[in-house]
This record gives C-alpha cells, structure tokens and sequence, in this order.
C-alpha cells in the first residue's frame, strides 16, 4: 500500500508545482503586457502634446508677422504724421508773414490818415471841392481801415486754425509712437515665448525618443502591440458684438462708396478739404458725407468716433466709417477702404480694414 500512496503523492506536488509556475508566468505577461500599454500611451500623448505645442508655435509665428506688420505700418505713419508737421510749420511761417505784412502797411495807412489828426482832416477838407467829396473821402479812409482791420482778423484766425491743426498732427504722432511701443513690447514677449516653445519642443523630441524606446523593447520581448490612442476633436469659436444699427436715411451705403471713390488718385493735403485739390483723412470723409447732406462740421479723425450710431465689427457694411488712432476711413463693403492715405499715396482705395487696429465704426446714414 505505502508503494501506491507514494507515486500518487509526487503526482499532486508535481501538479501544483506546474500550476504555480503557470500563475507566476501569467503574472509576468501580464504585468509586461500592462508596461507596453503605458509606454504606447506614453507616445501618444507626448506625440499630442508635441503637436499642440508645434500649433501655438505657428500660432505665434502668425501673430508676430501680423505685428512686424503693423509696426511697418505705424512707422510710415510717423514718417508721413512728420511730412504734415514739417509742412504747417511752413505754412504757419508763411501766413505768419503775411499777417506781420499786413499789419506794417495797416499802421503806414493808420499813420498817415489819423496820426496827423484834426490837420488831416482839415487838409482833405480843404483838399474837397464839395462837401459830398469831403465826405466820400473820409468814408473811403474809413473803409480803407475797416479792410485792413478785417484781412488781419482773418489772417489772425487762420494762424490760430493752423495751431490748432498742428497741435492735434503733433498729439496723433504721440498717439501712434505709443502704440509702435506697445506692439514693439508685444514683439518682445512673443519672441520670448517663441523660444522657450521651440526649447519645449525640443525636449519633447527627447522624451519621445525614449518612449518610443521603451515600447518598442517591450513589445519585441513579448510580441504583443500597445494600445491605439484615441483622439478627441477641439473647436472653439470667438463671439462678438451684435450691434447693427438701421439706416437712418435712404442713402445706400453702396452709394457713398460710389461717390467717395470717384476722387482715389487725387492729391493728399494736410488740413484740407477739397475732394479734387487735396485734403486729409477726415477732411476726405467730411466732404464725402456733406455731399449726402451728413455734415457734423470739421472733425479732426477721433471725432468721428462719437458721431453717428456703433457698429460691430461683424456688421461693419458699406459706407460706415472706420475710426484708427489719427486715421479715418470709409468701409468698401468688400474688406478695404477708401481714404485719404498720406501725403505720399494720396487718396485710396483698397487697402485692408484691418490694415490696423480699429477705434470705432460709426454708421452715419
């Protein structure tokens, strides 16, 4: 009996040995299988995250052109801001001398018509062969003085005009070199955040490597594939305002636009408001809008940001007027506008609405 017992003993331990490497081994796939997941995982989403960073990398890539840009554009600006300020310094000059001449030969015809006092009066009565020529003569020097008097008032108030004029150029010029400073501050930081992007990129190339690595000597080692990512769509949108005024007259804004650009080529000119001699960005704009009976009198560019009813830049529509720092404009409808650019271009037609950042859209019809 002991000779039965026996085998029949070895034969168990034997069993539960087998079965107890079995559980071990299927441990270990287990366990080896579970790492080959988590380092496909691992690739994945470093590979993601990679991309993600390579996307705000062009992201930032675009916006910095869009900067340069607009630095460009800010710097002709200035340049042209100059050019006005440089030619109402010679136009103040050139009426200043004018009044200054004006009133030498006033005080040469006040010298000798009343300095003389009761004796020259006495002379061209003397001088009279009537009465009524004595007093057509002392009514002439009396309308000589009140000419005199008048052309130096309005030499006098168009000096003043054109210090104003040059005073606002001068404070426009600030307002551009100011915004040149921020956008020059923004270039700064988004050059700051373009290089610690690519580092980050870089370093994700290094941990990627690795992962990569990894997964590919754990799955040789167990022939067993890892786990297929998957990917979840992102969308985002940007809502803006919902401000869309109704016409306030009958005027079409296509018709404005008709109007305003039957004067693109002609001249630029500081301060003035003629469509066909010269004239400057908000002269242009009065003069078009005065023809379709709109006239709010001679606003400088910011004015035109309080007149009329806001638009929201989704609703901008033919004809409205576009408001920037020192600079106004009429809306084309198609994603330009017309406008009395610069002493340099004169009056266009067809450059970008955004060509730099907007203050207002008014709509004035």
């Amino acid at each position: 009996m002991k000779r039965l017992i026996t085998p029949i003993t070895h034969s168990n331990n034997a069993n539960k040995i087998m079965k107890g490497v079995a559980l071990a081994l299927s441990l270990v796939l287990v366990a080896t299988s579970s790492n080959v997941a988590f380092a496909a995982k691992s690739v994945t989403q470093i590979t993601q995250e990679k991309q993600q960073l390579q996307n705000e990398l062009k992201s930032l890539d675009q916006e910095l052109v869009g900067i340069l840009t607009n630095i460009n554009e800010l710097e002709a600006d200035i340049s042209d801001k100059n050019s006005d300020i440089a030619d109402a310094e010679a136009d103040l000059k050139v009426a200043q001398k004018e009044a200054d001449k004006k009133y030498e030969e006033m005080k040469v015809r006040m010298k000798y018509m009343y300095e003389k006092g009761d004796d020259n009066i006495i002379t061209i009565f003397l001088e009279s062969g009537s009465l009524s020529e004595f007093i057509n003569k002392v009514e002439y020097a009396n309308t000589v003085y009140e000419y005199d008097r008048t052309q130096l008032d309005e030499y006098q108030t168009m000096i003043k005009q054109m210090e104003s004029l040059k005073a606002g150029l001068e404070q426009e010029k600030v307002a551009l070199q100011s915004q040149q400073n921020k956008l020059t501050a923004q270039k700064k930081s988004l050059d700051t955040m373009i290089s610690t992007k690519k580092s980050q990129v870089a370093d994700f190339d290094t941990q990627l490597a690795k992962a990569r690595e990894l997964a590919a000597r754990q799955a040789a080692a167990n022939q067993s594939s890892g786990s297929s990512p998957s990917r979840q769509a992102n969308s985002s949108g940007v809502s803006g305002g919902n401000k869309n005024p109704a016409p306030v007259s009958g005027t079409g804004g296509g018709a404005v636009v008709a109007y305003a650009s039957q004067f693109v080529g002609n001249p630029y000119k500081w301060g003035g408001t003629s469509l066909t001699e010269g004239c400057d960005c908000s002269g242009f704009v009065y003069r078009v809008f005065q023809h379709f009976g709109v006239d709010y009198g001679r606003l400088t560019s910011d004015g035109f940001a309080t007149v009329g009813q806001e638009v929201s830049y989704e609703n901008m529509q033919a004809g409205d007027v576009v408001v920037y720092s020192g600079h106004v404009g009429i809306y084309d409808g198609s994603g330009g506008i017309v406008e009395a650019q610069s002493s340099r271009a004169g009056i266009t037609s067809g450059r970008a609405v955004n060509c730099k950042p907007i203050i207002a859209i008014r709509r004035l019809i």
